[in-house]
């Protein structure tokens, strides 16, 4: 019973998504709710060869008998909820709470006409232009647009509710160096945190009710659009060892850094409270244990990747994703 929150340590793309379907499986959740800033961040996973993006709807929704949810804390785009509602099939298992900020068109306009989102690279999907309507209280919410009505529940009561029977899966959105008051590289941030605290405070949650904290620490990791990243990887040697990514979101190419910054990642550490720490991008880091589903894979140069952090962050790492695919995981416990 409780909640298991999913907070990524540094500036995204590290698998939240993945880790938020693979929980909610792997504890059969009671539900699982999207937290976060809005759609401005896209969660993807591979199963079965096929590739599902969603930018709302929570990819928990893999295990067919969790509900799900849409937390207050997060802006919604109507339009683009009701498209993913249908992708998904999951008209009769999601609720949004009836206080959650609504996106509308002159939102997006707006952040694509602003000078500040061009020189950031913004993903202007209207998210921080609705949240900051909202702060002047003179934007709308779910319950105040026809279309929504019908999915409006009170969602931080089901959250606790279902925290306090089962297991509730928080998917959290964007990462910690995202975030808009605690991260060094403002103003190329979001425009909330991102932290377990934030995400815990998006959906209502009563913080006792919270079990475990999944901190997702990407290998080698990346970051879209401006903004200082440290130990940057120029885009010719990414290409060189056929490292690219590219955004769930808008397709932009990932910069990348060639290691881990252990002080940057020791402070993730004490702003989130991580009880466990997922390797995510393994396969990355070290090509040989790709695929891998058992712990007699564990490479050597992964082995000592693994020593050292715990050392660094005084937490276990329970978890390693070594591919693609949905069940591309070595679960360490």
């Amino acid at each position: 019973m409780g909640a298991i929150v999913i907070v990524d340590a540094f500036w995204g793309d590290a698998g939240k998504g993945k880790f938020s379907a693979y929980l909610s499986r792997l504890h059969n959740a009671a539900l699982c709710v999207r937290a976060g800033v809005g759609p401005n961040a896209g969660h993807s996973i591979r199963v079965d060869g096929q590739w599902i993006r969603n930018r709302l709807v929570p990819l928990g929704f893999t295990n067919p008998s969790t509900k799900l949810a849409i937390g207050a804390g997060v802006a919604v785009d109507p339009v683009l909820l009701q498209q993913e509602v249908r992708q998904t099939r999951t008209d009769r298992r999601l609720v949004v709470d009836y206080r959650c900020p609504v996106i509308e068109p002159r939102h997006i306009a707006r952040e694509r006409r602003d000078p500040v989102m061009k020189a950031i690279d913004s993903t202007k999907t209207g998210s921080g232009a609705a949240r900051a309507d909202y702060v002047m209280r003179r934007g709308r919410r779910a319950c105040d647009v026809p279309e929504l009505r019908p999915y409006c529940r009170d969602v931080a009561m089901l959250c606790n509710q279902a925290a306090l029977k089962g297991t509730v899966v928080v998917e959290g959105s964007q990462a910690t160096y995202l975030s808009l008051y605690l991260s060094n590289r403002y103003p190329f941030t979001s425009s909330d945190n991102c932290t377990t605290a934030a995400f815990v405070d998006d959906v209502g949650l009563n913080w006792r009710l919270v079990d475990r904290v999944v901190l997702l620490v990407k290998c080698l990791p990346t970051a879209v659009g401006n903004g200082p990243l440290p130990h940057e990887m120029p885009a010719e040697e990414i290409a060189r060892k056929g490292l690219q990514e590219f955004g769930t979101n808008t397709g932009r190419p990932r910069r990348r850094s060639r290691r881990l910054d252990f002080s940057l990642l020791r402070y993730s550490v004490m702003l989130n409270g991580p009880t466990e720490i997922a390797l995510t991008w393994c396969d990355q880091f070290d090509r040989r244990i790709e695929g891998a589903t058992k712990k007699r894979h564990i490479t050597k140069k992964i082995g000592g990747l693994i020593e050292r952090v715990e050392k660094v962050c005084g937490v276990p790492v329970r978890f390693l994703e070594t591919g693609k695919d949905f069940d591309n995981i070595i679960a360490l416990y």
